[in-house]
C-alpha cells in the first residue's frame, strides 16, 4: 500500500468509535442516524432525510437479536432476507444503497455485491447511488478507492462490487450483503441459478443477509419475486412498527422481512405527478409501478370503445397530401395487410386498409397485394412503404429497385415495441381517426398488449393463435413512421 493510503487508513481506524478487530462483537450504530448524517444525495446537496416509514423499516430490517429499534447488541441479525418492495419513485434503490454502504462501512474484511440483470443496470442504480454518496461526502471519500464497478473501503478493507447476472462467475454466498435490484425482472435460467448460488453460507448465518428491492412483477413471469411474495406476504404476519397501515410482514421461520407498500407515502408523490403518469402508462403498468400491484403480462390492446370513439368521417385528401403505407404479411396462417395513413398536425388518418387471407391449407399468392401496392403508389403521393422484412424482403427489394416507391424495413425489435406503445397512446388520446373498416376493427379486437416493463414499450400480440392481427400491426408501423416522416 502506498504511504499516503496507509496513513489515511490508519487515521480512519483511529476514528472508529470501537476498534473493528473482532467481527463477532461488532456493535453497529443506529442505521438511520448514520444514514441521515452520512449518505449524501445530489437532489438536496446534503445527506438524505428519510420518511418515517422508511426509518421504521430500515431499523427493523437491520435489527439484531437482543436489540430493539435497529440498535443491537452483538447478537445475530434477526432476518436473513429483506424484501423491500415499494411503489415507483419511493427511493427503493437509494435506500438499498444506503443500507449496503452502512453495513460495509462498519464491518471489516467483508464483501458487498450489487446484482442486476446486466452490468449496466447494476452500475447505474444501487451501485451508482453508493458511489455518488461517497463522492459527495468528503469524510467518506477520503477513505475510499473507487474504480469502475468496484469500491474499496481503505479503513476496513471491505469491498463493494457491481455485478451482472452470471452464476458461473459469481457463485458463493459468503458476502456481508447481496443486494438484488428490480427483482421482478429476474426470470431467466441464469438469474434463477444465481439466486440459488447466493444463498447465505451457514458460516455467515446471522451475520449476513440478502436485500431485494423491486416493485411488483407480472403473474407467472417473475418466479423469484413471486416466491418471496408468497413466503413474505401470503404466509407472513403483519409487523407493527408504529406506522399506521404499513404493509410490513414477517415470516419468522423463513427469517424474512417484507415491505409491500401499495400507497404513496413520500412528500414528492403528488396528485399532479400521478395524473401525469396515468396519462403516459397503460392501466396495468400504472397499477404495477405506482400501486405495487401484480399485473397480467397480457391484456387487451385497447378497450374496443376507445377504437370506436376514433371513428369519424375522414376529411377529404388535400392535393399532394403525402401517405405512409405499411405492409405486414405471411405466406401461410397469417394475412397480407396493407394500411395507408396520412397526417395533419398531431392527428393521424387511416386512409386505407385491405387484407388478403391465404386459402385453407395453402399459401397466399402475393400477386394481388403486389398489384394493389403498385396502384396505391401510382395513385397517391407516397413518402414511404415500410414493411416487416420476414416475408416481404424480396418483394420490397424488387419494387424498390424498380422505383415504385421508397421501401424501408421496419425493425421488429425495439422500433416495433415503441411503435406499438405509441399506437396505444394514439388510440387512447383519440389522435388517430379511422373510417370504420370492419376488418381493421376485427384485428384490433383480436389483439392483446404484452407489457415489457418499460413505460415507452409494449408488444401487440395475438389473443388467440388463430386470430389475425396483421392489419393493426401494419397500422402501428404506418402511424409510427408517419409521425416523423410527414410534416404536420
Amino acid at each position: 500500500m502506498p504511504a499516503l493510503e496507509k496513513q489515511i487508513a490508519l487515521q480512519a481506524i483511529e476514528r472508529v468509535e470501537k476498534p473493528l478487530l473482532e467481527r463477532e462483537s461488532i456493535q453497529y450504530p443506529d442505521p438511520v442516524d448514520w444514514i441521515e448524517e452520512n449518505f449524501w444525495i445530489p437532489e438536496t446537496s446534503a445527506p438524505i432525510k428519510l420518511e418515517p416509514y422508511q426509518k421504521a423499516v430500515i431499523r427493523e430490517a437491520l435489527r439484531k437479536e437482543g436489540g430493539t429499534g435497529g440498535i443491537p447488541g452483538t447478537g445475530q441479525f434477526v432476518y436473513s432476507l429483506v424484501l423491500y418492495s415499494d411503489i415507483k419513485k419511493s427511493a427503493k434503490s437509494t435506500i438499498a444503497a444506503a443500507v449496503c454502504l452502512y453495513l460495509a462501512w462498519h464491518t471489516p474484511w467483508e464483501s458487498v455485491r450489487v446484482v442486476a440483470n446486466d452490468l449496466k443496470q447494476a452500475d447505474s442504480r444501487t451501485f451508482f447511488y453508493i458511489e455518488r454518496a461517497i463522492k459527495g461526502n468528503p469524510r467518506l471519500d477520503e477513505h475510499c478507492k473507487v474504480t469502475r464497478y468496484h469500491i474499496e473501503l481503505l479503513h476496513n478493507h471491505t469491498t463493494i462490487d457491481a455485478i451482472p447476472v452470471d452464476p458461473k462467475g459469481e457463485a458463493g454466498g459468503g458476502d456481508l450483503i447481496t443486494c438484488f435490484t428490480e427483482l421482478w425482472a429476474f426470470k431467466n435460467t441464469a438469474a434463477k441459478q444465481l439466486w440459488s448460488e447466493t444463498t447465505l453460507s451457514p458460516l455467515k448465518f446471522g451475520k449476513s443477509l440478502r436485500w431485494c428491492e423491486s416493485y411488483a412483477g407480472f403473474d407467472g413471469d417473475s418466479p423469484i419475486l413471486e416466491q418471496l411474495y408468497d413466503t413474505g406476504v401470503e404466509n407472513g404476519q403483519v409487523r407493527d412498527v408504529g406506522i399506521d397501515s404499513l404493509e410490513l410482514y414477517v415470516n419468522e421461520s423463513a427469517r424474512q422481512l417484507t415491505l409491500w407498500n401499495t400507497q404513496p407515502r413520500c412528500a414528492w408523490q403528488t396528485p399532479e405527478y400521478y395524473a401525469q403518469e396515468e396519462s403516459a402508462l397503460t392501466p396495468s403498468e400504472f397499477a404495477r409501478m405506482h400501486r405495487n400491484q401484480w399485473s397480467q403480462s397480457e391484456n387487451v390492446l385497447v378497450p374496443i370503445e376507445w377504437w370506436d370513439a376514433c371513428e369519424v368521417t375522414l376529411p377529404a385528401l388535400l392535393p399532394n397530401e403525402m401517405w405512409v403505407i405499411a405492409l405486414d404479411a405471411a405466406t401461410t396462417n397469417d394475412c397480407f395487410a396493407i394500411v395507408g395513413v396520412t397526417r395533419r398536425g398531431d392527428q393521424v388518418y387511416e386512409r386505407y386498409c385491405q387484407v388478403w387471407t391465404p386459402p385453407k391449407g395453402g399459401k397466399l399468392d402475393f400477386a394481388k397485394p403486389e398489384a394493389e401496392i403498385r396502384r396505391l403508389c401510382k395513385t397517391h403521393k407516397v413518402a414511404q412503404v415500410c414493411y416487416d422484412p420476414y416475408q416481404l424482403h424480396d418483394l420490397a427489394t424488387r419494387l424498390g429497385n424498380e422505383g415504385v416507391a421508397w421501401f424501408e424495413e421496419f425493425n421488429q425489435g425495439t422500433d416495433r415495441l415503441i411503435a406499438d406503445k405509441q399506437l396505444y397512446d394514439t388510440i387512447r388520446d383519440r389522435r388517430i381517426t379511422h373510417s370504420g373498416s370492419p376488418v381493421l376493427r376485427e384485428h384490433v379486437q383480436n389483439a392483446n398488449r404484452k407489457e415489457t416493463g418499460e413505460q415507452d414499450k409494449l408488444r401487440i400480440v395475438k389473443r388467440n393463435e388463430n386470430e389475425k392481427i396483421d392489419a393493426v400491426v401494419a397500422l402501428s408501423m404506418a402511424s409510427y413512421r408517419a409521425r416523423y416522416l410527414l410534416i404536420g
